[in-house]
């Protein structure tokens, strides 16, 4: 693997680099100051300032560890892998490891090819912390470059169900249910998403891929046969089916109103006869926290305001900032009501088929 890309995903998967925020008890105020210090200078990718400042930290708290597993996590960015896990070994080997700890030393692991320690090195943070989003989504970051695709779905899958609120398992599920051919699930993690971590880069190629994986639940995959010609109206079969097929089954009935294209006026009418059908039909057999945020949007009256946030500049940027200029106190209203009501995913939520 390249080094270069390997460390750049890693670096925007691991926020270290704002671990500082909310300070570490224990710590004297010149040694806040030193870390806050490192961390403007990591952020800035100052590495030997980084590594000066947290090393003097260091010395002033030897047993603080947010500061050995910053330093490390340093050295790992600078290219010096063998420093890192001098580093952060002796971390994740006693009782006091967290999370991230945990994370960087598989990510050192991994990087120096040691693909078997870094699972391990996963798999025992997991065991400490079972419910921790962060690890499975560094466990299906592995996986997915060693084992394959299907593992890391269960990586991060497993996580979603452990830590509904992490976004990251969301994020990387949804780009290999879309490599993967299953719109359904690319659409609905990618939303959710989008909705957790709404200001990071990754929002804009989520918004992107969910407008094609739209465009893929309507088009034949090469496995589909299309129904038999004297197949009849297959709508009355739908209360015995799951939710996948449901999804898909509705989204199909309502697919005449995107007949001249997959416009984001089109996917707003689309999207509103779906939810008005779904929550009279199927809301009560497949409770969704995503469906029922939708469905209180439609009831306060910013749905499409949301729609014009989540596929506009993705759709067409002109006719977006057009939109934006003329309904400018929609927009605000709509911010205002997503500061105030943030969606919670929750573990009954519905779960892909294995």
């Amino acid at each position: 693997m390249n080094m270069k890309k390997f460390l750049s995903s890693v670096f925007s998967l691991l926020v270290l680099h704002t671990s500082y925020v909310g300070a570490q008890e224990g710590l004297s105020a010149d040694v806040l100051r030193m870390q806050e210090n490192a961390h403007g200078y990591l952020s800035r990718g100052d590495y030997p300032n980084a590594i000066m400042m947290f090393s003097q930290a260091i010395r002033l708290a030897p047993s603080d560890v947010s500061l050995r597993r910053d330093l490390s996590y340093t050295y790992f960015l600078s290219g010096d892998a063998k420093k890192a896990k001098e580093i952060i070994d002796p971390v994740v080997n006693s009782e006091a490891a967290d999370e991230q700890s945990f994370q960087v030393a598989s990510a050192v692991e991994n990087v120096l090819g040691n693909s078997s320690r870094a699972r391990k090195i996963i798999n025992q943070g997991l065991k400490k912390f079972p419910n921790s989003g962060l690890l499975y989504n560094s466990k299906g970051n592995i996986l997915s470059k060693d084992k394959g695709i299907r593992d890391a779905l269960v990586a991060y899958n497993a996580g979603i169900a452990a830590e509904p609120a992490y976004p990251m398992n969301y994020y990387n599920a949804a780009r290999l249910y879309y490599e993967g051919g299953n719109a359904v699930w690319a659409l609905l993690y990618a939303e959710i998403y989008v909705n957790l971590d709404p200001t990071a880069q990754r929002t804009i190629e989520m918004k992107k891929m969910m407008i094609d994986a739209y465009r893929k639940l309507f088009s034949p995959s090469k496995d589909e046969s299309l129904p038999g010609f004297n197949a009849g109206d297959s709508r009355n079969a739908q209360q015995i089916l799951g939710f996948e097929q449901l999804f898909r089954n509705l989204m199909s009935q309502h697919s005449p109103v995107i007949s001249d294209g997959l416009t984001t006026e089109n996917l707003i009418m689309l999207r509103t006869r779906f939810m008005l059908s779904w929550m009279n039909n199927y809301a009560g057999r497949h409770p969704s926290t995503l469906f029922s945020y939708l469905d209180r949007m439609l009831h306060d009256g910013v749905f499409d305001a949301y729609n014009q946030w989540l596929f506009g500049a993705a759709d067409n940027s002109q006719e977006f900032a057009l939109w934006t200029k003329t309904n400018s106190k929609e927009y605000a209203a709509l911010d205002t009501w997503r500061r105030q009501h943030p969606l919670q995913p929750a573990v009954y939520d519905p779960k892909p088929s294995k």
